[in-house]
């Protein structure tokens, strides 16, 4: 576990009580600089990889190009607006099926995947 310390606490603060889904490390930063009044980003940073190698939260990729947190629970998909960007959780894993499929024809165990669907959200779809 991390070594305590306002910055580290804060930030598992914001993962176990905001509404918030998914975290920037940017976003992270900002909030805690509001929170606290002051934080090294590298000191967020560490809090962050710390909660990471204690499996709390996960890295998930959505293809911008920064890196994004979410705390670690049941495994879903993502989907993210092609227009304003909104992200939302798909509840539960859509490739349930397909991970016997992937070991079928290949041989390999399927221990992690990461898919994210784009699309327009009702908002944008209605402009």
């Amino acid at each position: 576990m991390a070594r305590p310390s306002p910055v580290s606490d804060r930030v598992r603060t914001l993962f176990a009580t905001e509404t918030k889904h998914l975290w920037s490390l940017d976003e992270l930063h900002s909030a805690v600089v509001e929170s606290l009044g002051a934080a090294d980003y590298s000191t967020v940073f560490r809090a962050v990889a710390g909660m990471e190698k204690e499996g709390v939260i996960q890295r998930i990729d959505l293809g911008d190009g920064k890196v994004h947190y979410e705390l670690l629970e049941d495994h879903h998909e993502h989907i993210r607006c092609d227009s304003c960007g909104r992200v939302v959780e798909v509840p539960g894993c859509v490739l349930d099926d397909a991970a016997a499929s992937v070991k079928s024809s290949t041989g390999f165990t399927v221990t992690s995947h990461q898919l994210l669907f784009s699309g327009l959200c009702p908002t944008c779809a209605a402009s």
